[in-house]
């Protein structure tokens, strides 16, 4: 039997901090973090989120751990090899909230496109004026999907709404989910010459790792709009700071090097520019979801060691 005193649960806000067994942190867990950790020697069993990045050094402060527990669908913060090397099982949740992270493409998007942000600023400086309103619509233009998974399909079903022209790119392309859905897979450089808006729904690995950098950028249209909610490091910063004015707006819900982020990120000087703090998959909904499928995977877990 699993004690909850053998579970360490790291990335932990106050929403979570009611919903899940063990004891709670609300810091992200690495080698400063894991060294000045009191009873690490009898956890057995760890949850994080992708703040914490787990490789070996971080593992061998807890010799008696066998189940780390991301509660995220990616695994990229996590070295699998060190895990697998110290016996360690690793599991994720591959779907808690594809219509939350949905949601938030479409949150940012509109923010963007009816100048939502802009224009409340203007309200609260007393300008009650539609002059600088002017939106740029959605409907009839083409939306471009790059990764038509779960989140990326939940988007679509978003873009239909909104009487878009859908073009999608995916490595595992599935026609009948396509005509069933109302969308058409492209290659990659037609849905970057063609979209208006272009979403980013992709996981983080050596071959997305700067998909969308000055290459691919160029090849963009003018005045394109560029949304991700996947993971930071699928653009090249440098490269969309220095193209920049190519496009029509970026929101991002995800950066590069996130536990860097200051106030002087560059491209916070950039008007066109909306930033999130990776928080699309964060809704009412979705903690439930997350918080049932941790203590599911602790429980079958539990149950295969001693059943």
């Amino acid at each position: 039997m699993i004690r909850k005193s053998e579970i360490f649960n790291f990335d932990v806000c106050s929403d979570f901090s009611k919903l899940l067994d063990g004891k709670n942190f609300d810091f992200s867990l690495n080698s400063k973090t894991a060294k000045n950790l009191k009873n690490k020697k009898n956890v057995r069993i760890i949850t994080i989120q992708s703040s914490s990045k787990i490789n070996d050094s971080i593992l061998k402060n807890f010799p008696n751990l066998r189940l780390l527990v991301t509660r995220t669908v990616g695994t990229d913060h996590i070295n699998l090899a060190d895990c697998q090397k110290a016996k360690v099982v690793i599991k994720n949740i591959p779907d808690y909230g594809s219509f939350a992270v949905a949601e938030h493409v479409f949150a940012l998007l509109l923010s963007l496109t009816r100048k939502v942000i802009f224009l409340n600023k203007e309200i609260r400086n007393g300008l009650f004026t539609s002059e600088k309103a002017k939106g740029f619509s959605l409907e009839g233009k083409t939306f471009g999907i790059i990764g038509a998974g779960r989140i990326g399909l939940e988007t679509i079903k978003l873009a239909r709404a909104f009487k878009m022209k859908i073009f999608a790119y995916d490595m595992f392309p599935n026609d009948w989910l396509a005509k069933k859905t109302g969308f058409r897979y492209v290659s990659l450089n037609e849905l970057l010459k063609k979209s208006d808006v272009i979403s980013l729904n992709i996981p983080l690995t050596k071959k997305t790792k700067h998909l969308i950098g000055e290459k691919e950028i160029n090849k963009m249209k003018k005045g394109v709009i560029l949304i991700n909610t996947s993971r930071g490091a699928v653009i090249d910063t440098q490269a969309l700071i220095k193209n920049i004015n190519k496009f029509r707006y970026v929101g991002l819900d995800v950066l590069e090097d996130e536990n860097r982020f200051s106030e002087n990120h560059p491209l916070l000087t950039f008007k066109n520019v909306i930033i999130t703090p990776h928080c699309a998959f964060y809704t009412d909904k979705s903690v439930k979801i997350i918080a049932k499928r941790t203590k599911e995977i602790i429980e079958n877990f539990e149950r295969g060691e001693h059943g």
